[in-house]
């Protein structure tokens, strides 16, 4: 039986992220973040885009953004309850231009998938002969952190007016650690803490196409179209097993597979597509729609072929809207300082577990500041939802939390040659 963990606020993230490699983190452009979205189709020139590589061609001002995000689940199953909360850092990325609009170059960090988590199995098995007990009750918790992290490097270059197209080479490090403390009603039996640790790297390609029409149905509108692929991985991967253990009264590390067949396997990550739409009514309102294909039935945890059966192909869309009052000529007031989004996501999820799809929905709002010197900005985005369900006695998650992002453009970098 599996459960959350329920003594106290625990420092974790989703129950899912326990399965497998864990879960996909979402990755969002700044400019994007307040809707929900990747941003493969938005294109904004005065913060990094981090979905789509093609943009990078586009640059003309040198860019600087990092993230962080926070967020709090609320988990329940048949039998118990459990709130985590965790705090991460959403990624960063430098870009700058070559050469201005038409060839760019950016160097980022962000995480593809996350491993945070608190889990609790329980149950009972029959005592060895001899040891005065019929059914030992056990309590294992698991402690688990980590997932894969990307550092890439690419380029964007921009061969038509209107047509941009982009590539990134990256470095896909995979860092699992599983902290195992288990308990037994009887004495006899040893409560060893141990950990187990899954490490490798692997290179990734991505490739990014960008394309866009003004004045289509009227004056000063714009229709914008992109799409990204990132190729599947396969990180060959090592997994130790190990615990300290007293060796003639002194403690040291030991490890307990280290010949063991089964301390090599692969953790492949899928396929992925984004693509999408953004049309921009004006300057000042842009509605966004946007859809993520990731082909997790082919994704490899040879570690554990038992979870790696909950895999399925994953579906993300959206749908966005973003109101900018802050580039008109004149300012209204206090509130014409901000720009303004709102946006819903679906998931059908990664996992399918007792024929039940672990479905995602959030909603998401977003706040940003920009600078009156420069278009610096400081975005702030809230999202609240809901994940799985409670049948089959599986877990259901209420999410809830925000990310904050700072974004520096050109201005802040170089001196002002004018005053």
């Amino acid at each position: 039986m599996y459960a959350q963990d329920d003594d106290t606020t625990a420092k974790s993230g989703s129950f899912y992220s326990s399965i497998g490699f864990g879960v996909p983190a979402d990755v969002h452009s700044a400019a994007t973040m307040g809707i929900g979205l990747p941003g493969v189709s938005t294109y904004n020139g005065f913060s990094p885009n981090i979905a789509n590589p093609a943009h990078w061609g586009l640059i003309n001002f040198t860019q600087g953004n990092i993230a962080i995000g926070l967020n709090t689940f609320e988990s329940v199953d048949n039998s118990t309850s459990a709130r985590n909360t965790i705090v991460n850092i959403d990624g960063f990325q430098f870009a700058l231009p070559l050469l201005r609009n038409k060839l760019g170059v950016s160097l980022s960090f962000t995480p593809i998938v996350r491993a945070d988590f608190k889990r609790r199995e329980n149950g009972f098995f029959n005592s060895l002969p001899g040891l005065n007990q019929d059914n030992v009750q056990y309590v294992i918790t698991t402690q688990g952190t980590g997932g894969v992290n990307r550092f890439e490097l690419g380029f964007g270059y921009q061969p038509f007016e209107n047509i941009s197209f982009g590539y990134g080479f990256s470095a896909n490090l995979l860092s699992i650690n599983n902290d195992v403390t288990p308990l037994f009603s009887n004495p006899q039996y040893s409560s060893t803490p141990y950990e187990i640790g899954i490490e490798g790297y692997e290179f990734g390609h991505r490739f990014g196409f960008f394309a866009y029409k003004a004045n289509l149905l009227r004056q000063g509108d714009q229709l914008s179209f992109g799409t990204a692929v990132t190729l599947p991985v396969t990180i060959e991967a090592e997994r130790s097993l190990s615990a300290f253990r007293s060796i003639n009264q002194q403690r040291q590390l030991i490890e307990f597979n280290e010949n063991n067949a089964d301390r090599n396997g692969n953790v492949t990550l899928p396929l992925e597509f984004n693509t999408g739409l953004t049309y921009n009514l004006s300057r000042f309102t842009n509605v966004v729609a946007e859809l993520q294909l990731q082909q997790w039935s082919n994704a490899e945890f040879s570690f554990n072929t038992n979870q790696q059966e909950y895999f399925k192909n994953r579906m993300r869309m959206g749908l966005g809207a973003q109101f900018h009052p802050y580039r008109a000529s004149q300012r209204g007031g206090f509130f014409s300082n901000f720009k303004y989004s709102l946006g819903t996501t679906y998931d059908n999820g990664h996992l399918s577990i007792e024929d039940q799809d672990i479905e995602t929905v959030l909603f998401h709002a977003g706040l940003g500041l920009v600078s009156r010197t420069s278009r610096s900005s400081i975005d702030l985005s809230f999202h609240y939802g809901i994940r799985g369900t409670e049948s089959s006695n599986l877990v259901k998650e209420n999410i809830w939390g925000f990310k904050l992002s700072l974004n520096l453009a050109e201005l802040m970098f170089i001196q002002q040659r004018f005053q």
